[in-house]
């Protein structure tokens, strides 16, 4: 997984946003840790946005920004957390982006991963129809 992680974020562009999904415990922080770490100079602490709602990390190709929704009610509240903002200005990675789906459409990618057993995981990658 980390190795994934580090290969998908090596061409990241900014404007891209990952969907992480998954159940709890699939490994949607360990991926989001390794891709953001695939892009710093030194390998930094990532914390999990699940009461914090987002971090940004500065790294080599810009600002990453790390959400995770799973704690919003109803999409109105992605405002009031700087979500459009980010898509437009950095590369952004979102736990649990079933709220904000209607949102993602243009330069999204979504990776489904599923827990197989202790540690295997399957993981899907899904991206928007027209797009490479």
């Amino acid at each position: 997984m980390a190795d994934f992680a580090k290969e998908i974020a090596a061409s990241a562009q900014i404007g891209e946003v990952f969907g992480l999904k998954g159940t709890l415990g699939a490994g949607k922080s360990f991926f989001a840790k390794n891709f953001i770490n695939a892009l710093q100079e030194n390998c930094t602490e990532v914390l999990s946005p699940t009461f914090n709602l987002v971090y940004s990390y500065d790294t080599k190709k810009g600002e990453i920004f790390h959400f995770d929704l799973y704690r919003l009610k109803v999409a109105e509240e992605l405002e009031n957390i700087g979500f459009f903002d980010a898509l437009q200005s950095g590369i952004t990675l979102v736990e649990w982006p079933e709220i904000a789906q209607k949102f993602l459409c243009k330069n999204y990618t979504e990776i489904e991963i599923k827990i197989l057993g202790d540690e295997q995981r399957e993981i899907k990658i899904i991206t928007p129809v027209g797009r490479n």
